[in-house]
């Protein structure tokens, strides 16, 4: 069997796919060299035998019309990262399997937002800012966070991370809502979770955490609206997107609230953080895109595709496939 790799950008590509899985994936056939629009042509022959094919970050875009020129005989797509939105459709319309690893990335998403929500809950953020200060009010940022007994926790969205984080919420003491429109009550029970609306989930909660999918039709979905609903105290941590976030409004409501905290790993701008808002607020804390898979973790999602690649070839029941009607929900 013939294997395509691809990808764009070697960086990325070697992150995930390290010597070692190189290997691991050696020994399901014969694996081609690393293929992108600008060799596609020059990779035809050993392209056009190939039944599988293999991506991350930087996967090239395909015409339908490409895909049946250069991969007549290709069977399905195994996809080392998370979203495939931008490449995925032309394979499925085609007939071909697409599998991402979305569940491998979603990993490392639910641990950081677990450990953020069990520091939010302690009031630790601004108490640390403030203790460095020697200022009496880091003390009052402790005493009047509810703490992690009968703390009420929001998740906003309970895809593959929001689930994640519900699962991992079991292990504290903690009350547990989420708003998801394409979630049942009976679903929601499998995790311990509560349904409620998205106002009623602001207004309820002490700490809140993003976790919808990343669609046009979400843009600035979190507004003034919500934001004026927030308790004191009260905690919104965003490692959705930058873009659902109406970033004026909420700088706003931090100044005039200087007991609410934002803590947010994804800004609209997020090379040029000072010319945001958020920048300027001390209430918000801000870290560069790291909830994802970095260090070692991009290989575990190449190991989970590896795993997927068996059970496909033995014809078993396969975890993560992505259909063209999953697509329409997806992140």
């Amino acid at each position: 069997m013939k294997i395509a790799l691809f990808g764009t950008n070697q960086r990325q590509f070697s992150k995930v796919y390290t010597p070692e899985v190189l290997k691991k994936l050696g020994e399901y056939g014969e694996l081609s060299p690393k293929i992108n629009k600008k060799n596609l042509s020059e990779n035809k022959a050993f392209l056009s035998e190939c039944e599988i094919a293999f991506a991350t970050w930087g996967m090239p875009k395909f015409t339908k019309e490409e895909i049946k020129e250069y991969m007549p005989k290709l069977k399905a797509v195994f996809y080392s990262a998370g979203t495939v939105q931008y490449f995925a459709r032309p394979f499925l319309e085609s007939g071909i399997k697409v599998f991402s690893a979305f569940a491998a990335n979603a990993v490392p998403v639910a641990e950081y937002t677990f450990a953020q929500i069990t520091l939010a809950s302690k009031g630790y953020f601004q108490s640390a800012k403030c203790y460095r200060t020697l200022l009496p009010r880091s003390f009052a940022f402790a005493n009047s966070s509810p703490g992690n007994f009968k703390c009420k926790v929001g998740l906003v969205g309970l895809g593959a991370i929001g689930q994640a984080v519900a699962k991992k919420l079991r292990s504290l003491d903690v009350e547990v809502y989420a708003y998801d429109l394409f979630v049942s009550q009976e679903k929601a029970d499998e995790f311990g979770v509560k349904l409620i609306g998205l106002e009623e989930l602001f207004s309820t909660c002490d700490v809140i955490s993003n976790h919808l999918a990343n669609k046009p039709e979400l843009k600035n979905v979190f507004n003034r609206k919500l934001f004026s609903k927030m308790k004191k105290h009260s905690t919104f941590i965003n490692t959705g997107r930058g873009a659902q976030v109406s970033e004026y409004s909420l700088a706003l409501t931090l100044i005039m609230h200087p007991s609410i905290t934002f803590v947010a790993d994804v800004i609209k701008n997020e090379y040029f953080p000072y010319i945001n808002p958020l920048f300027w607020c001390p209430n918000a804390i801000l870290t560069p895109h790291i909830a994802g898979s970095t260090g070692n973790e991009p290989q575990r999602m190449a190991y989970y595709m590896t795993e997927e690649l068996e059970r496909f070839i033995k014809g078993e029941q396969t975890e993560y496939e992505v259909t063209l009607e999953a697509l329409e929900k997806m992140a």
